[in-house]
């Protein structure tokens, strides 16, 4: 299947560690006034040198995460203002809390798709149902996964709501981790591929209340 062309964004090592360490704050390891490790400890335990440790504190130290203390070190300034990337938050989110965010995601794109789409989104929705359709048949379940995955994201930009896409557009990474594990083969797709088709014809006929109806069923056989 044909994915629109993204590009992938080099992220410097300084930048990486500096997520790293701000992750470990959010966790709680690191909490207000604690003093965090120096710079041979975090260059042994990220495996880069002194001038990327000293990068990574100073971003942390732009944002107001941390304190210099000429002398004294490193310190934690105010973990309340740290924020956990999206993604990594929802990946320790146990699978109910998934379910539930989901629900309330997807019931709310579909309705606003139904609403919002195009002829060339619609279009867009049968031709990735049918190769879903032709991935259970033959029983290839990558394909099938991935053509379910691009089915619910253009659904998510017929919404015409730039947030609700990016919100589900990183929701769907984590969906998709989910989905590979839990359905190894075609068998829940196929399950659920006459609602997908409903759904699609919903969102077609511009009917935000059968769009609604018909996702919260495939949500129910998930």
């Amino acid at each position: 299947m044909n994915f629109p062309s993204e590009k992938i964004e080099v992220v410097k090592l300084a930048d990486q560690v500096a997520a790293k360490l701000q992750q470990l704050i959010s966790s709680g390891e690191y909490k207000k006034g604690d003093k965090i490790p120096t710079e041979p400890e975090l260059m042994e335990r990220f495996g880069v040198g002194r001038s990327t440790i000293r990068e990574s504190v100073r971003i942390l130290a732009n944002a107001g995460l941390v304190s210099v203390q000429q002398g004294k070190g490193t310190f934690v300034a105010d973990a309340s203002v740290v924020t956990e990337p999206l993604h990594q938050r929802l990946r320790r989110a146990n699978t109910k809390e998934l379910n539930e965010v989901r629900h309330m995601l997807e019931i709310t794109m579909v309705q606003k798709a139904a609403e919002n789409r195009t002829e060339k989104e619609v279009k867009q929705m049968r031709t990735l149902l049918n190769q879903r359709k032709k991935a259970i048949e033959s029983q290839q379940q990558q394909e099938c996964l991935e053509a379910d995955i691009a089915f619910h994201i253009v659904i998510a930009e017929a919404s015409k709501n730039m947030v609700l896409m990016d919100l589900f557009k990183t929701f769907a990474k984590v969906i998709s981790d989910y989905f590979q594990k839990e359905y190894p083969d075609t068998k829940a797709y196929m399950r659920s591929q006459a609602l997908h088709e409903k759904l699609c014809e919903a969102i077609a006929d511009r009917n935000p209340k059968k769009a609604a109806d018909y996702m919260n069923q495939i949500l129910e056989l998930d």
